[in-house]
């Protein structure tokens, strides 16, 4: 009599679909607390930056005004970047784009009987919930919210 071959079951080298979805899973969770933290890191980011583009603007402001017959400019970027020559090399865009219209920070002047003449530059800011305004009791610029704020007056968060 012949032998008969043995039949011996062996395991293929690839994973299960339950291992498979077990990784996948672990990965969704890591992903997702690495990009809930990376977003924060962003919002920061770009708060520091619109901190350090606000006061380059309050610079220029001023220096528009002490060469223009003490007044300030209509908008902030062309005419800053349109004179000769010109206060700051171009165009400063707003991460939270404030001006949507031209990606841009918001600009507000006005007239202040005690005060003077004033300007505002603000951005809203990550949740789009900060809107200067003028205080005439105290003369200075009042706000709240998660934006950032300068101004060649005082300015007072709320």
């Amino acid at each position: 009599m012949g032998t008969l071959p043995s039949v011996v079951r062996t395991r293929s080298a690839g994973f299960t679909l339950v291992e498979l979805v077990i990784v996948m899973a672990v990965v969704s969770i890591l992903l997702s607390v690495v990009m809930k933290s990376t977003s924060g890191m962003m919002t920061e980011g770009n708060l520091s930056k619109i901190e350090g583009e606000l006061v380059t603007l309050k610079s220029a402001l001023t220096s528009y005004w002490k060469n223009n017959a003490s007044s300030y400019p209509p908008d902030i970027h062309a005419s800053l970047i349109g004179a000769s020559p010109p206060i700051i090399p171009g165009k400063l865009q707003d991460p939270f784009l404030t001006d949507s219209a031209n990606l841009t920070y918001g600009y507000l002047t006005g007239s202040d009987a005690v005060f003077g003449n004033y300007f505002i530059i603000y951005s809203r800011g990550p949740r789009a919930d900060t809107t200067p305004s003028w205080d005439s009791t105290n003369q200075r610029v009042i706000y709240s919210g998660s934006g950032r704020v300068e101004s060649n007056a005082p300015v007072a968060k709320n």
